[in-house]
């Protein structure tokens, strides 16, 4: 490995394969770049996490991490990058096995090849994700299901072909039980609302979808039925938590290049405070190894924002001494701000517990 991504932290042949030569980014533009997204198709960079054979072969989690530190290292900005990264992680989780339904597998190509997008419905006005107050629900009748509800905000709604919707289709001992549908955006009782979506993460988009006694196939039905709050939507979350902190360690090891490159700050202090971005690093590589269902992958994941939050405040400090502009960290300030919101302070323990760690054993 040369060039940009040589000091990348997360090791991949695959992320550095697809990222041999990165498509020119847009300029923000009204709709969707699709003549760009077609390119970043074919460099591979949607099927990355997808384990199955298409075109080349396929990727895995550390893959996706690894690419998605590689376009924090070559500055991609949040909206271009994330939206990459969220419809490869929506390849690579829903679409793995496609069981050979014929649709399904319809989908995942187009997915993966650029023609369609896919958006994960799970959040509703006023609750967002919250399980206990989600009301979009599904009933049978006979071989064939009818849901109602509406889902906001949705990413990448605007656009979609295809809504992943999770909903109620059971209550036991008083908890609702969820399943997950696949639902195309051309079917009869699917209304779509475009919300304004910040203009940083253009060009992803968000919309408000409402669904009105949409009837379904049996077919539609994604993994076992009541199942999909862990068998989908918690791996999902955690899997895009873990992408995000490795876009963010990409961002960090750029900063810490800048701040390098200028001259102004003593070795031993950027030394001290690239600790934790090279202890993150290493807990992102146990993550990408160690299944969501394993009781330990939420601690790492925990642990790890705890690690961002230390580097985050460290590198930023730093850049102010060696005179960087504002735009050279708020990238990193942006995205950190995004992962770090609402969440407990159990990651500040955590995060320090594996730093000392890391430095302790080496990385």
């Amino acid at each position: 490995m040369t060039g940009l991504f040589s000091s990348c932290w997360l090791r991949s042949d695959l992320a550095d394969a697809v990222t041999t030569q990165l498509p020119e980014l847009p300029a923000p533009a009204e709709g969707f770049p699709w003549t760009w997204w077609q390119a970043v198709a074919a460099n591979g960079l949607i099927r990355i996490s997808s384990p199955v054979s298409t075109d080349a072969d396929g990727g895995d989690a550390l893959s996706l991490s690894a690419l998605a530190e590689r376009l924090g290292r070559a500055n991609w900005p949040a909206g271009p990058a994330l939206a990459v990264l969220f419809e490869a992680w929506v390849a690579g989780h829903y679409f793995a096995v496609a069981d050979g339904d014929p649709e399904r597998t319809a989908v995942r190509d187009a997915l993966i090849q650029g023609r369609q997008l896919v958006a994960v419905a799970t959040s509703e006005p006023g609750v967002g994700a919250n399980p206990k107050y989600l009301s979009t629900h599904a009933g049978r009748i006979g071989d064939t299901w009818r849901l109602s509800g509406v889902k906001s905000p949705v990413t990448h709604g605007a656009e979609a072909a295809v809504f992943l919707v999770l909903a109620v289709t059971a209550r036991h001992a008083g908890r609702q039980q969820f399943s997950l549908f696949a639902v195309p955006r051309a079917i009869a009782g699917v209304t779509v609302e475009n919300v304004t979506a910040p203009v940083s993460l253009w060009p992803a988009s968000h919309a408000r979808v409402h669904f009105s006694e949409v009837m379904l196939p049996a077919s539609a039905l994604l993994g076992a039925e009541g199942s999909a709050l862990t068998e989908w939507a918690k791996p999902f979350r955690l899997g895009e938590q873990a992408f995000l902190l490795a876009y963010a360690l990409g961002l960090a090891g750029r900063l810490g290049d800048a701040i390098a490159a200028s001259g102004k700050v003593v070795a031993g202090e950027l030394g001290q405070a690239m600790a934790p971005v090279a202890a993150l690093a290493a807990t992102l590589s146990h993550l990408a190894a160690c299944p969501a269902s394993d009781g330990r992958h939420e601690a790492m994941l925990t642990g790890a924002l705890g690690q961002l939050k230390i580097a985050q405040a460290g590198l930023v400090s730093l850049a102010r001494q060696a005179g960087l502009a504002p735009g050279d960290v708020s990238a990193l300030q942006h995205v950190s701000f995004f992962l770090l919101r609402g969440e407990s302070r159990g990651h500040d323990r955590l995060g320090r517990q594996l730093l000392d760690q890391t430095m302790t054993q080496g990385v």
